[in-house]
């Protein structure tokens, strides 16, 4: 333990120095009196001061420190026998020695967990899980306390689900939980398990959207959430904020999901899908454009729509294509609008369809003055 606390104070705890600094001078002073006090307040000092250990392993190493005491002074035990303890008690001590202190690092507890949240704050800390995992295996991650993987697991996630950090510490935030969930997976998926829901719970419904965010960066995380926390989030797609429609291009591929993101996708509106930033059209999206194109109302809707469609022509699929000019023959406010010609020729240009294929659907559908455009 003294080994451990002075490994802390050059890593710059001043609590540790002042120890350190405490025992060498009652080394240099030889004062007895002084240093059986340093003994006897040791344990309760890793455990309240330093956190190096826990009060469960405070105890069973209390009990190694009283047998100690009984084997180096006999003429405490009785007057005619010298304490003999059991082989099996002797090895249950060596295995709390080892398993409580020795094999861990010294930066453990509180100072452990700053340390690592001190990194992951910094600018050059990784932003990718391997690098990230590089960053942590000769740190306090290395051979670590379960209590210290719990912590730091939930102080991350705290930050991904109650916070509006950057970009940058959001990757770097990611990166961390990937590298421990690599590190300890057991520990990581046991700590999820049992606080994840609580923590989703805590989530107010203004941010209802950083739990999708959270989905959508830790993975296999759905699997340890409880029922009640399942339908909240459920309902929370069925009826996803138009700001946070673009959420529906992930929500449509991840499975927990999909029904409820097919389901909100089937009422949205063209200021919902106009608003949202997507890296590529979600084929339920186009496909509800299209239908509100289709079923516009008047002339000026349909040309509005028409605008809109025009700037996602190179997102659609043939079938997409195949629709709009089957559909548009069909409605009089489409097919007697102004940029049902201008639409027909981007969507030419785009050669989703085969220049023969193209034109013949334009003669099937009565479109015949649209099929000789340039």
């Amino acid at each position: 333990m003294i080994e451990k606390l002075r490994e802390l104070a050059l890593a710059g705890d001043k609590e540790a120095d002042k120890y350190v600094q405490e025992l060498d001078l009652t080394r240099r002073t030889g004062d007895v009196t002084r240093a059986l006090k340093f003994e006897r307040e040791l344990l309760t000092v890793a455990k309240d001061k330093f956190e190096l250990i826990s009060p469960l392993e405070f105890v069973d190493l209390e009990r190694l420190q009283a047998d100690r005491n009984r084997c180096a002074h006999p003429s405490l035990t009785a007057d005619d026998q010298a304490y003999a303890p059991a082989a099996e008690l002797a090895r249950l001590h060596i295995h709390s020695a080892v398993t409580h202190l020795l094999q861990h690092p010294p930066a453990q507890g509180k100072y452990a967990l700053d340390r690592l949240l001190q990194d992951v704050e910094s600018e050059y800390f990784p932003r990718d899980g391997k690098d990230a995992r590089i960053a942590f295996a000769a740190g306090p991650l290395r051979k670590p306390r379960e209590s210290l993987v719990r912590n730091f697991v939930l102080v991350l996630v705290k930050v991904l689900l109650n916070e509006t950090p950057d970009y940058k510490r959001c990757m770097r935030v990611e990166a961390a939980l990937a590298a421990t969930a690599e590190l300890h997976p057991g520990i990581f998926s046991a700590t999820l398990r049992e606080r994840l829901s609580a923590l989703f719970r805590s989530v107010p419904d203004p941010l209802l959207s950083r739990i999708i965010y959270f989905l959508r960066k830790v993975q296999d995380t759905w699997q340890h959430l409880e029922a009640d926390v399942v339908q909240r989030v459920q309902n929370y797609v069925c009826n996803l904020p138009s700001n946070d429609f673009d959420d529906v291009e992930f929500l449509l591929k991840y499975p927990p999901l999909q029904a409820q993101a097919k389901e909100r996708v089937r009422s949205a509106t063209r200021q919902d899908i106009n608003a949202a930033i997507f890296f590529d059209m979600p084929p339920e999206v186009a496909d509800r454009l299209i239908t509100i194109y289709l079923a516009s109302s008047s002339f000026d809707d349909a040309n509005s729509c028409a605008k809109q469609l025009m700037q996602i022509t190179s997102d659609l699929t043939a079938d997409h294509v195949r629709r709009l000019l089957t559909g548009v023959a069909k409605m009089d406010q489409v097919r007697g609008s102004f940029q049902l010609g201008p639409l027909i020729e981007n969507l030419r240009t785009k050669r989703k369809l085969s220049p023969e294929e193209f034109d013949a659907a334009l003669k099937e559908n009565g479109l015949d003055e649209f099929s000789h455009r340039a």
